[in-house]
């Protein structure tokens, strides 16, 4: 019997899992619906606080009612397992698409965008920030819409502690600078993320990397981002302008909400310019001397070690008399040190091995990633495939054998079987051969897979179809072999050349017709036969002879035997 959470929801398949929690597929037995639900996993339950946040978080985040979220239906506990009862969305993630797309036009990044901020926008409205904006939550449905997926649950994800879960580091590429230094976290630090989303699909590729996730928060702090049209790229100066100010590192220069996002948005697609002043001024090196004291402070109060407030308490009368150049390289080795004290130890994972998941169901592929430190993705793809069977793992982002880093995601694509489609119907009216063979493969059907067996038939013109396997409107294989019959007109046979020497020239034809034999007269003078009487046959009487071939009658023109 399957598991049943809450009384109603009744576990179908397992569809996914993240360092958080296991996703699965499930009925609503009471409204007779498909659901998904998330169940956190067991290492969480013991963290009581994080539970209440995530609780609380998760009710505030099923207010949301809009086109382009994820919808949530329920939240509720199962025995000593918390869950969340979700919108079953059937699709891919922006991440799939990304991979398989981009570099994307910017027609098709930008309605993909606007349909992200709109979602932004109104969970903005109702004061809940999503803290985890990525294209791994961003789920496209099978006719294009954008569905946003976790929100609220990044909240109380990003309030525990580190490590319950590797979701942080998969998210650092998509991190505010704000974030990065654990400063204070707004709407706008969904802006930044959105902005980098926006990068990735026009250029292929987000614009911070590195070796190691702390490299790459520390380039959201410090480094500009090079424009989209400057690495090759066609890209309008307006979209330029848009990511240039999605991503700016201050939030005074950022925009200010989603909306004004979009109306910047509305202005690109109207064919508008806009303008974006970027502010500088002469504090800003003592703004970051107060960021970073304020984001150092937060650290060092819950550091294990009480020293190191010591140390701060002795150094921050010292560094107010330092010159500003020398404040702000002091500044850049501060925030190296608040990220390394605060989250660095948790950027340092190990190294793995991704183990060859080809051919393997998605429960076994899970439990060999578990053996290797990995994480299946959640919500696998699926394509036709002519050598695995339906069910099986046929494709893996991160090729077999290759090294990354432990709790890394690993996408597969699972296989549909062959691709089944509806056979034609080829027998009706009787076409040619060759018409038969382009309505197959106008159906879809490749030509490599058809033969022909020909069979004599006295009604069906010789060329013409008379039957076929599969039957028509038959749900086939695009790889099975197919057959068709086709009229290769009456048989011929072998028979005795007929005897009718002495018949008139019409009594011999029709004679010889009625064999299936072709008749050509020869004419040719005689004394011994009267005018038109036939003298010989080409063969002879009683030679064999095949239906359909011609034979020739000697037929006399006189001037015949005397009276």
């Amino acid at each position: 019997m399957s598991k049943m959470y809450g009384g109603r929801y009744e576990i179908e398949d397992r569809i996914g899992a993240g360092g958080m929690a296991i996703v699965y597929r499930a009925k609503d037995t009471l409204l007779n619906r498909t659901v998904a639900i998330k169940v956190l996993r067991e290492q969480l339950a013991s963290d009581e606080g994080f539970i209440r946040r995530f609780r609380r978080e998760a009710q505030a985040a099923a207010s949301l009612s809009h086109q382009n979220i994820v919808s949530i239906f329920d939240v509720g506990k199962d025995g000593q397992e918390d869950y969340i009862v979700m919108e079953y969305v059937l699709g891919s993630t922006l991440k799939d698409i990304i991979r398989q797309e981009a570099p994307m036009s910017p027609q098709k990044a930008l309605m993909i965008v606007r349909q992200i901020a709109e979602a932004l926008a109104h969970a903005h409205a109702n004061h809940i920030i999503h803290r985890d904006i990525k294209p791994q939550n961003i789920l496209i449905t099978l006719d294009g819409r954008v569905k946003v997926t976790d929100f609220g649950i990044a909240r109380a994800v990003s309030s525990a502690t580190l490590t319950h879960t590797g979701d942080i580091v998969g998210s650092v590429h998509y991190l505010s600078p704000e974030q990065a230094k654990g400063s204070q976290i707004s709407e706008q630090s969904d802006i930044y993320s959105l902005g980098i989303i926006l990068y990735e699909m026009i250029t292929g590729k987000v614009p911070y990397d590195g070796d190691t996730p702390i490299t790459i928060a520390l380039k959201h702090i410090q480094e500009d981002v090079e424009l989209p049209s400057k690495i090759g790229m066609e890209v309008p100066p307006e979209i330029d302008t848009l990511i240039m100010k999605a991503l700016a590192k201050s939030v005074d220069d950022r925009y200010k909400s989603a909306l004004e996002f979009l109306a910047d948005l509305d202005r690109i697609q109207t064919g508008q310019t806009i303008i974006w002043e970027k502010k500088l001024t002469e504090d800003q090196p003592d703004a970051l001397r107060t960021q970073v004291h304020k984001g150092l402070r937060q650290q060092l109060r819950s550091a294990e070690n009480q020293n190191l407030e010591d140390t701060w308490h002795k150094r921050k009368v010292w560094k107010k008399r330092l010159p500003k150049p020398v404040v702000i390289s002091l500044a850049v080795i501060v925030v190296c040190s608040i990220i390394a004290l605060g989250i660095g130890k948790y950027f340092f994972v190990p190294n793995t091995t991704v183990p060859d998941l080809m051919g393997m169901t998605i429960t076994e592929a899970e439990k060999e990633l578990e053996k290797n430190n990995l994480v299946l993705g959640e919500n696998p793809q699926s394509d036709f495939s002519e050598d695995y069977e339906e069910g099986l793992i046929i494709d893996q982002d991160y090729k077999p054998y290759s090294t990354v880093k432990a709790g890394r995601v690993i996408s597969v694509v699972v296989s549909k079987g062959p691709e089944r489609l509806e056979f034609p119907d080829v027998t009706s009216n009787n076409p040619t051969e060759e018409n038969a063979i382009s309505m197959i493969k106008a159906a879809g059907f490749p030509e490599k897979n058809i033969t022909i067996e020909y069979r004599a038939n006295t009604i069906i013109e010789k060329g013409h179809v008379i039957g076929q396997n599969p039957g028509p409107k038959s749900i086939w294989p695009t790889s099975s072999p197919i057959k068709l019959y086709v009229s290769s007109g009456q048989e011929l046979t072998m028979g005795v050349m007929p005897d009718v020497s002495d018949y008139s020239s019409s009594q011999a034809k029709e004679t010889l017709e009625a064999y299936g034999l072709v008749v050509a007269a020869k004419p040719e003078p005689s004394d011994e036969y009267p005018i038109d009487i036939v003298i010989t046959t080409v063969p002879k009487a009683g030679q064999p002879v095949k239906q359909g071939s011609e034979v020739i009658i000697v037929v006399s023109q006189g001037p015949g035997p005397p009276p």
